[in-house]
C-alpha cells in the first residue's frame, strides 16, 4: 500500500522511482503521480524496474532520493549489487528509503532449502540488522528503520503468484504454512548518502595552528618585558667584608687549575707481557704493538729448529727385491704375475738388476 498521509519527497528534488514486477500499472502510475506533486516543477521524476538494475548501468551522482518498494507489493529484497549501484548514482548526502520483506529471526534454512533456485532468489534471506550491515558495507550512514508491519496471510499468498515469487500451486499451502506466524515483517528504512565522495580530500588547517602558536609566543613575550626584575638574593664574594658593600667576585677558572702533565692522556696498562702465574712464560696481547709477540715468535722459531737439530733421522738399509719362487732371473716366461721383474730381460743369479721407474710401487 502507498502511504500519501507522508510526503515522500521534497521539492526540487530529483527521484529515481523503483517498481517491481508484481507492481500493477495503476500502482505504478499512483506513485508516479503523487512524487511528482511534491517535487513540484523545479524537481524531477525517473523510473526503472528493480529486476533490470543488474543488466543497465544508473548514471552516477544524479538523483537525491531513491523511492524503492513503494509500488505494488514490497516482497523483493535488495541484492548487495543493487545496494552498492543504488549508492553510485545517489548525489553525496542524498538519500534511499526502501521497503522490503525481511525475517523476524534467524528462521530459513529448512524452509529455504526446498525451494527452486528461482524462487530462493526472490524470498527473504536476512533479519532487519542484517539489513542495516548490508547498507553500511554498501556505503550508506545513518540506517535506521521508521516503520515496521507484519505480514499477513493474504500478502503471502499474493506474494507466492508468479510474478512475484513464482510459487508452483501444489507447494503454495505449504510454503504460506511455514512462513506464516510472524516469521516475515516489512520494514521501512532510510539511508542516506555520506556528504563526502570517494577520494575526496580536505586541506588541514596547521596554517592556523601556526599562526595561533606565534601569536601565543607574542603574548607571553610581552608579559615577560612587563614582569619586574627580581634582586640577586644570593652573592659571591672573596672575602666577607665585601658582602656589605656588594662587590661580586667570579670564579677561577677551571683549566687554570691545571698543568700540562694533568691534560695528558691517561696510559692504560695492558698487561702484555705479563704472566698469568707465577712459573708461567710470557704471554703477549691479542693486539700486541710492544714488540712481545715477534719476540716470543721468534724464541719459538729457534727452539723448533734446535729440536729439530739434535733429532738423527735412521733409515733402516734398502733390501734387494728377494724372489718368492726362485726363477725371476731365468725371464717372464718362468716368473709370477706379480713379479716385479715382469719386462726384464733374464739375468744371472746374484746380478744386482735396479728396477726401472715405478715397478717397486703399488698399483693402487
Amino acid at each position: 500500500m502507498l502511504t500519501e498521509t507522508l510526503p515522500l519527497a521534497s521539492p526540487s528534488d530529483t527521484v529515481l522511482l523503483l517498481g517491481n514486477p508484481a507492481a500493477s500499472t495503476a500502482e505504478l502510475q499512483s506513485l508516479h503521480t503523487l512524487v511528482s506533486s511534491q517535487v513540484t516543477s523545479s524537481g524531477s521524476v525517473a523510473f526503472e524496474q528493480l529486476d533490470r538494475l543488474d543488466k543497465i548501468v544508473l548514471p552516477t551522482a544524479k538523483h537525491t532520493l531513491i523511492l524503492s518498494g513503494f509500488a505494488g507489493p514490497a516482497a523483493f529484497p535488495h541484492s548487495s549489487e543493487t545496494l552498492t549501484s543504488l549508492g553510485t548514482t545517489l548525489k553525496t548526502g542524498a538519500t534511499l528509503k526502501l521497503r522490503e520483506p525481511v525475517l523476524s529471526d534467524t528462521f530459513t534454512a529448512a524452509q529455504q532449502s526446498t525451494l527452486p533456485t528461482a524462487v530462493r532468489s526472490r524470498v527473504p534471506f536476512r533479519t532487519t540488522a542484517q539489513l542495516l550491515s548490508a547498507l553500511k558495507l554498501a556505503g550508506f550512514v545513518d540506517a535506521v528503520v521508521v516503520k515496521t508491519s507484519a505480514v499477513s496471510e493474504s500478502q503471502l499468498r499474493r506474494w507466492c503468484q508468479g510474478d512475484c515469487w513464482g510459487v508452483s500451486d501444489d507447494k503454495e499451502d505449504e510454503f504460506v504454512e511455514g512462513w506464516k506466524g510472524g516469521r516475515l515483517e516489512v520494514v521501512e528504512v532510510v539511508a542516506k548518502r555520506p556528504a563526502y565522495a570517494v577520494g575526496a580530500a580536505v586541506k588541514l588547517s596547521f596554517g592556523k595552528r601556526k599562526q595561533q602558536a606565534t601569536a601565543t609566543a607574542a603574548v607571553v613575550e610581552e608579559v615577560k618585558k612587563v614582569e619586574p626584575v627580581k634582586k640577586k638574593v644570593w652573592i659571591i664574594s672573596a672575602d666577607d667584608e665585601d658582602d656589605d658593600a656588594g662587590m661580586d667576585e667570579e670564579l677561577e677558572d677551571e683549566e687554570a687549575l691545571l698543568d700540562e702533565e694533568d691534560k695528558k692522556a691517561p696510559v692504560i696498562e695492558t698487561g702484555c707481557g705479563d704472566a698469568v702465574t707465577e712459573g708461567k712464560k710470557k704471554k703477549a696481547c691479542k693486539n700486541c704493538s710492544c714488540g712481545l709477540a715477534d719476540e716470543l715468535e721468534e724464541e719459538e722459531v729457534q727452539l723448533a729448529a734446535k729440536v729439530e737439530s739434535e733429532i738423527t733421522v735412521v733409515k733402516p738399509p734398502k733390501k734387494a727385491p728377494v724372489s718368492s719362487c726362485g726363477n725371476c732371473y731365468l725371464g717372464d716366461a718362468f716368473r709370477c704375475g706379480s713379479c716385479p721383474y715382469l719386462g726384464m730381460p733374464a739375468f744371472k743369479p746374484g746380478e744386482t738388476v735396479t728396477l726401472a721407474g715405478n715397478l717397486l710401487n703399488d698399483d693402487i
